[in-house]
């Protein structure tokens, strides 16, 4: 019943949206007005049939001194799983794990390969320029998995002679940021340079629920964190269609661990620091038809953990050696052929192994696609993967356009893969409690759905998609408490299925000299879990843990000349915080308002804006026993200078 619900719904949306066209097509075929013809240019989207987002440039300017766990929570359809302001970020795609999400920096994984995951709270915006969502299978385009999806950052050159950039921050709680962008270009070279300090005390105030019915107003302790880094990039072009560019990274994160507000707070007890360089060489070859790219990157994270109560300290280093090498050759004007291979290599050096951990992982791919008519367009991937010199089984993606219409405003889109994810380092050798013999997760996706595009002159434009997913995982990691030793140990022990509907619209509309900008998400997500995990297990067709079957975000952005003003508002659905689905976090709906004005002047410009996050000071826990900070506000001021 439910399927024929959502099929219903899907079939329901495509007939609107084809009573719209018509509609708007007999207006055109009465009007005696004529319009001049524009020509475009023909490319072949390599991501046929794909469900892919991009961050709207708008939204990061917007957020560029915020992390990318705040921006993904406020934008996307991805869930963040954050253990309060500044602390441990995670992203769940489509009710999946954590560990299920790869990030790629300029197309490297930077997982932490101990834990198969990423803090997003690390993850400055502000070192950015391009963000993408790739859902579901369409990972297996740039590398295995990512059963839920994955997340691809990227970075740009200045294209200016000479840009400094400037930003001060100052915030509530004792928040204080300094950021400094300089670029420059001088004939065949150009060099960016990024710089970002960031400390917050993130003393805010909360309701303490967990105090009895009065829920006495407290002051949160020991949260808070310093952040600074460094992003270097240089880029250098040998001859024409060569280009040689260089990435380094470096980042320093401290902060320290607040307690549950059900325990009873020791000052400074718990402690992490994290250092952390990342670098990336890669060299760009276009030659004719053929475009060829190789980089090879070395990641150093050093991460330590303290527990002064319970006399843990944890000391972690981990390296990663990637070497990648991609050829894209366009055959046609209608068919290219995809190749690469690539090859990981982490080191990890733990006091909580025994011994230095190693993995080699291989991996080999070969795609195309093509546009079979007019209106058909296919995209196949098949990756073969080697694991220290185990063969892993291949991983095949299809996926398919076709165009309703001859204008292509109206396009069905399909998508079928099969992926896989191997057990972290921590999973295998934690000591003590890890499990050599666990196996790797087993996945597999398909997706279908509709996108509609409508262009009415240059006064209004509307995109919007509508998915309805499904995935199927078995050998699910989860870890537990050993019933002879006590210590918690991870098997493979679930069968998880998930499904749902996505939908997201954009619409920018021109009055005159105020352009009005709409954008909102939604997601419904059932995530079970199929298997009992023991003979008194109560969690057989119950959602998974933190994930949440409703979400939405919604933003409306006004802008006049220099002048802009927004609101957002996200919504997060209750949240099971046990296996059985009797206790639960409510749903909580945060409601942010921001203005801002620019005052250009001829190469100099300056501009202030204040951002109000939590406008409503609505009382909310992402995580149990986590509070959030109430209504808090602050302001950027920006200064840049720009020679053309």
């Amino acid at each position: 019943m439910k399927h024929r619900l959502i099929y219903g719904f899907i079939l329901l949306n495509l007939q609107l949206v084809l009573l719209i066209e018509g509609v708007y097509c007999q207006k055109l075929i009465d009007t005696l007005m004529i319009e001049g013809i524009t020509v475009y240019e023909k490319r072949l989207n390599p991501l046929q049939g794909l469900k892919t987002s991009k961050i709207d440039s708008l939204v990061l300017q917007k957020q560029i001194g915020a992390s990318l766990s705040d921006l993904l929570s406020a934008h996307t359809s991805v869930f963040m799983k954050t253990y309060g302001q500044g602390g441990l970020s995670t992203a769940s795609f489509r009710g999946t794990s954590a560990s299920h999400t790869p990030v790629l920096w300029n197309d490297v994984a930077i997982n932490s390969p101990m834990f198969s995951q990423l803090d997003f709270s690390m993850l400055p915006v502000f070192f950015m320029d391009d963000i993408k969502l790739m859902f579901g299978g369409s990972s297996l385009i740039n590398n295995s998995g990512g059963l839920g999806g994955s997340i691809n950052i990227e970075n740009k050159s200045s294209p200016d002679k000479l840009k400094i950039s400037y930003m001060q921050q100052i915030g509530s709680f004792s928040a204080y940021g300094s950021y400094l962008d300089v670029g420059f270009r001088s004939g065949k070279f150009s060099s960016r340079s990024r710089l970002m300090y960031l400390t917050v005390a993130n003393d805010f105030s909360f309701k303490n629920n967990a105090a009895g019915s009065e829920a006495p107003l407290e002051i949160r302790k020991d949260a808070d964190y310093l952040q600074y880094g460094l992003l270097q990039e240089l880029y250098f072009q040998t001859k024409p269609g060569d280009e040689l560019g260089l990435k380094l990274w470096f980042q320093q994160n401290d902060r320290d661990i607040p307690q549950p507000i059900v325990v009873l707070p020791i000052d400074k007890n718990e402690q992490q620091k994290n250092s952390l360089f990342r670098g990336i060489t890669n060299w760009k070859h276009y030659k004719g038809k053929g475009k060829l790219e190789a980089s090879m990157a070395y990641i150093y994270d050093i991460l330590n953990y303290t527990n002064k109560v319970a006399f843990i300290n944890s000391d972690n280093h981990s390296q990663t050696i990637a070497g990648n090498l991609k050829y894209r050759y366009a055959v046609s004007e209608k068919t290219t052929i995809n190749a690469g291979i690539t090859n990981d290599y982490f080191l990890v050096n733990s006091n909580n192994y025994l011994g230095i951990k190693t993995r080699n992982q291989l991996s080999v791919f070969v795609g195309t696609t093509s546009e079979i008519t007019s209106r058909l367009a296919v995209n196949a991937v098949v990756r073969k993967e080697i694991t220290d010199n185990v063969f892993q089984p291949f991983l095949p993606s299809l996926g398919i356009d076709y165009h309703l219409l001859k204008n292509n405003s109206l396009t069905l889109k399909a998508h079928i893969s099969k992926n896989y994810h191997l057990p972290s380092l921590n999973d295998l050798y934690w000591s003590p409690g890890g499990n050599p013999e666990l196996k790797p997760e087993d996945g597999f996706s398909t997706e279908g759905g509709v996108t509609y595009e409508l262009k009415m002159k240059r006064h209004f434009s509307l995109n919007t998609e509508m998915t309805y997913f499904y995935t199927h995982i078995t050998d699910w990691i989860l870890w537990q408490p050993d019933p002879v030793f006590r210590y918690w140990t991870p098997l493979n022990l679930k069968e998880v299925t998930s499904q749902g509907v996505e939908w997201n619209a954009k619409i920018v509309y021109q009055l005159k000299n105020v352009i009005f900008r709409f954008n909102a998400t939604y997601a419904y997500t059932s995530a079970l879990n199929l298997k009992p995990i023991n003979q008194n297990d109560e969690t057989t067709n119950k959602q998974l843990l933190y994930t949440p079957m409703h979400s939405y975000n919604a933003g409306l952005r006004a802008e006049w000349k220099h002048y802009f003003i927004a609101f957002s508002n996200h919504l997060a659905g209750k949240r099971f915080t046990n296996t059985s689905n009797t206790r639960y976090m409510p749903a909580y709906q945060l409601a942010d308002f921001s203005l801002g004005m620019q005052f250009p002047v001829k190469i100099h410009s300056f501009s202030v804006q204040l951002n109000v996050n939590n406008l409503f000071d609505i009382d909310y826990q992402t995580i149990a026993w986590q509070p959030m900070p109430g209504r808090n506000m602050e302001i950027r001021l920006k200064y840049n200078f720009t020679k053309k």
